[in-house]
This record gives C-alpha cells, sequence and structure tokens, in this order.
C-alpha cells in the first residue's frame, strides 16, 4: 500500500485510536516504537506482492550518512465518553515524531511526543513521549542487536487492569534489550533477554520490574517454511512483594514469512506461573498470525493469541488472555487507501472469578494529497465488559492531517 504512513505504529492501530481512551502501548520495547527501524523494534509489515514504491511516499532527508524522517500528525474530532466514565468533548490532538536511522550501519532511532486536549473535560488531558535507540551488528553468520527505550505514557480505564480509574494514569516505562541471531546451517538460534521498569505517578503499589530471557530455534530443511520452538523465561517484581512471580513457556510450531501472497505463524505448548504466594498454574498457550494479500489491492492481517502473564500488561493484577485481531487494507484508487480492524481481548484474573472483554472496532480513509501531506478521516468505537466495573464505550470521530516535510 502506497501509504504516507510509512512507520505507522505496528498492527492497524489507525489515526483514531490515538484519541481513545486505551491502556498504555505495553511494556515491552518493540511495542512502543515504529516498525521497520534498524536496530529498533519489529520488521515492517509484509509487502504486498506486485506492490512498489509510489510516488505519493514521502522522500527522507539526508544529513551526511544520516536518514532523516520527521512527520507531523495534528487533527480534531470527537469523543463521545473520554475513558467511557465522562461526558462527551471535542479532540485535539498533536504528534510530532523523528525517525533517525543509519541503514548500513544497521542504527536508527525514534523520537516522538504526544499531547491530546479535551476541551470540556481536561481532567482526561493526556501528553507524553517516546525515545528510543538501537544497534543491529551484522556479522558472518550472525546479528548482534541492543536497543534501549523510555516512554512516558498513560493508562485509562480501557485497559485490561483491575483499577477502575476515573482519569488517565500517568506512568514512565524504560527497556533495555539484548539479543543475537546466530545462522548454523540449517539451524537459526536467536536468544534475547530484556529488562523493564513501569513507575506510576499516584499508585506506586504498581510499580514494577520484569527480565525475561528467550530463546527461538528455527529450524529450515528447505523451501519457506521452518520449524520453530520457543522457551521463555521472566521475573516478575512488584512493590508489594505478595504479586511477585516466575513465568515459564515453551511453544513449538511452523513459520512461513516469505513475502508474497501470503505469509503465517503457528505456535502451540504451555506455560507454568508460579507465584510468590499461592499456587502454581499450568496452562495451554498459542500463537498464531496470518497475513494475506489476495490481490495486488488488498492486505488483510489475522491474529490470535491465548496466554498467561501477558508481557504486555501493566499492573500487578495477573490473568491469562485470550486475543484476537482482524485487520485490512485497501488501495482505492493511488491516492485513496482503506483501512479498518476488529480486536476482542479477554482477561480471566488470577485466583477469583473477575473477568474482563475489550472490544475495539475502528476504520479509517487516507487520502494521500502529495509526497508530504496526508489527511486521513477515522471512526473507532470501544467497549469494555467486566464482572467487577460497569460496563463502558466510546465513540470518537477524528479529522487528522498527516505532513511528512
Amino acid at each position: 500500500m502506497r501509504n504516507i504512513n510509512n512507520f505507522a505504529p505496528a498492527g492497524i492501530f489507525l489515526m483514531a485510536q490515538g484519541f481513545l481512551a486505551h491502556a498504555a502501548l505495553g511494556m515491552e520495547l518493540d511495542t512502543l516504537i515504529p516498525p521497520g527501524i534498524p536496530g529498533l523494534g519489529e520488521p515492517s509489515p509484509l509487502t504486498v506482492i506486485g506492490h512498489t514504491p509510489g510516488l505519493s511516499q514521502p522522500v527522507p532527508w539526508q544529513l551526511g550518512g544520516f536518514t532523516l524522517q520527521p512527520r507531523l500528525d495534528a487533527g480534531f474530532g470527537y469523543n463521545s465518553a473520554p475513558g467511557g466514565a465522562t461526558t462527551g468533548s471535542n479532540v485535539l490532538s498533536a504528534t510530532p515524531s523523528l525517525v533517525v536511522a543509519d541503514v548500513p550501519a544497521g542504527f536508527g532511532a525514534y523520537l516522538e511526543g504526544t499531547t491530546s486536549y479535551l476541551p470540556s473535560e481536561t481532567a482526561q488531558d493526556s501528553s507524553g513521549y517516546t525515545v528510543a535507540v538501537g544497534e543491529a551488528a551484522v556479522l558472518p553468520q550472525e546479528t548482534i542487536t541492543i536497543a534501549g527505550g523510555y516512554a512516558r505514557t498513560t493508562e485509562t480505564g480501557f485497559g485490561l487492569s483491575t483499577l477502575d480509574l476515573s482519569k488517565p494514569l500517568s506512568f514512565t516505562v524504560g527497556s533495555l534489550d539484548a539479543g543475537d541471531k546466530i545462522a548454523a546451517g540449517m539451524f537459526t538460534v536467536t536468544p534475547d533477554v530484556s529488562y523493564t521498569r513501569a513507575v506510576f505517578d499516584a499508585l506506586p503499589d504498581e510499580d514494577s520490574w520484569q527480565i525475561r530471557g528467550r530463546t527461538q530455534i528455527d529450524f529450515a530443511p528447505g523451501g519457506p517454511m521452518r520449524v520453530v520452538t520457543l522457551a521463555e523465561a521472566t521475573q516478575s517484581s512488584y512493590r508489594d512483594e505478595s504479586f511477585d512471580a516466575s513465568s515459564y513457556a515453551a511453544l513449538v510450531g511452523i513459520d512461513d514469512d516469505a513475502t508474497g501472497l501470503w505469509e503465517f505463524r503457528v505456535l502451540g505448548g504451555a506455560a507454568w506461573r508460579q507465584p510468590r504466594t499461592g499456587r502454581a498454574l499450568v496452562a495451554p498457550v498459542v500463537e498464531a498470525a496470518a497475513t494475506w494479500a489476495p490481490t495486488e489491492l488488498d492486505n488483510v492481517s489475522l491474529s490470535a493469541v491465548h496466554e498467561i502473564d501477558d508481557p504486555d500488561q501493566i499492573g500487578a493484577a495477573g490473568y491469562t488472555l485470550t486475543q484476537g485481531q482482524l485487520s485490512y487494507q485497501h488501495e482505492l484508487q493511488r491516492t485513496l487507501d482503506f483501512s479498518g480492524s476488529f480486536s476482542a481481548a479477554h482477561a480471566a484474573y488470577f485466583g477469583t472469578r473477575l473477568n474482563e472483554s475489550l472490544f475495539d472496532t475502528s476504520a479509517q480513509l487516507s487520502w494521500h494529497v502529495n509526497t508530504g501531506f496526508a489527511l486521513n478521516a477515522a471512526y473507532a468505537f470501544a467497549d469494555r465488559q467486566a464482572n467487577y466495573l460497569r460496563a463502558a464505550n466510546e465513540h470518537v470521530f477524528t479529522l487528522t492531517a498527516v505532513w511528512t516535510p
């Protein structure tokens, strides 16, 4: 898809969702920054078969050996119930960002600031920033990566949490990650270790530290399909030590990421969680994702997961997570794109009968006026159902201008 949003966040999180009262993007570095930046985040999304870079793509700046991609998203709209708990309000928002990259050297950096102003509900105002730097050193038969990020963001009532928030809760999160990818014949071994810390402004009992180690081993006997095994261990610590827990997971499956008509990944296994107090929890875990390009103008993505100790969760209340997402992109014309998504998530909290479900639907129409300017018209709907909180939902309408000088 020829889209000015080259560095849009991973997945189909449409611009309208920037106005939604959602939880923080998460505690893992990859969830806080866009994909496709050297040394940072996830790889770029699937390249649709037959697509070539279009004239509507912005041209990055060149400064010595560095590529600079500045961008400004600014817009206005209306939110029917910010946080699902207040009256409606107009919304004004701005998000400046900058990507700095040296592709041959494997270096990437990302800076972003965000602000959202609600004139009728100023208690729902929010602001934040993200800074991340990464390096991927490509050596014979291996690639060593090291990255770090720091962000200030917010959690709200539309996150999976036992917190009943009447206004956004600000917190900071920092993460360090080091990994390696070693090729040995038909095998590829990818060890990785990360450290993350989250500190909350008004709820210090929610402060947490997490150390996560994982190793993936791929076996490719020939062709694009690989057999994948994944082992993971996590130590989660909290200011209230009674919430501390150790978690372990092992999965095996297949992965085919050859760019073209489709990609897929399916893994299954089991996870074990040992809390500091109480009984251990053992549960099956599943991870699946697929991307399909039925034509040169369409892209369909589907993902599903069932896991315990969601690595992106904010807060000490652990849960079993079942989540699915479907997204669709279609190029109506050379300068006009449509995209939409639906996601559902269900959390069953450990040691209780408490449960919570979140549903999100969004749609966006993007008009690429020229190489440096686009207009996005979007609608988003969010709904929360829980047996310990009142039901809540919100409708959000937005018009956003995207300027890439």
